[in-house]
């Protein structure tokens, strides 16, 4: 009597075991990534450009979130007397922004809106000394909402006779909160690098 019930089958080989071309599908899987991996490191990685962190441009404005910032150019002074002096055989760096509050409420420039970087007798998170406007000289200006104002953060050069010709500097960014957990009320926080890059420095100390 021929038999009805089902014969034994061959069981299909796993994947990782299937041969392609004498070697197994899984190894050309893992070569095909190393390639993939090698191809898009050559390229910048496999990061994403927007979140890349934007270059700063002399003339170009950057969103801050509570600040659109101009970079308009970084200058060293021998003196800005009466406002600032430098030290004892040193001079001064500043950089001249275009600045506009988003926000509807009038405010100062905050010390943490740009950083220089990298920039020998500065620290990376030193402050400024102050901030002027260049419109009436008056320091730490506030800034009316919607209106262009043209910045200058200052800071403190260690030797006159050792200055940089460019220099990096970042803009903060700053983010609206709408509750804060703290004392439940709106504010603007400071929350990642706006944008960064280098200027050149215009030596205006002779």
């Amino acid at each position: 009597m021929q038999e009805t019930g089902n014969a034994d089958r061959e069981e299909l080989p796993d994947l990782q075991d299937v041969k392609v071309r004498g070697r197994s599908l899984r190894s050309w899987v893992v070569g095909a990534g190393v390639v993939a991996l090698a191809i898009s490191a050559a390229f910048g990685g496999l990061k994403k450009a927007a979140d890349e962190t934007p270059q700063v441009t002399a003339g170009t404005p950057v969103d801050a979130g509570q600040f659109e910032v101009t970079i308009q150019r970084v200058v060293v002074v021998a003196d800005l007397k009466p406002l600032f002096s430098p030290d004892e055989g040193g001079a001064l760096i500043g950089v001249v922004t275009k600045l506009k509050v988003t926000d509807d409420t009038g405010v100062t420039p905050p010390s943490d809106l740009i950083r220089l970087i990298g920039v020998p007798g500065i620290k990376d998170d030193d402050p400024p000394i102050g901030t002027t406007s260049l419109r009436d000289q008056t320091m730490s200006p506030v800034l009316t909402p919607e209106y262009g104002e043209d910045v200058a953060y200052v800071w403190k050069l260690p030797k006159a006779t050792e200055l940089p010709k460019e220099v990096k500097l970042t803009v903060q960014h700053f983010e609206h909160i709408d509750d804060s957990v703290l004392d439940h009320h709106e504010k603007w926080m400071p929350d990642k690098v706006a944008a960064e890059g280098m200027a050149a420095v215009k030596d205006n100390t002779k």
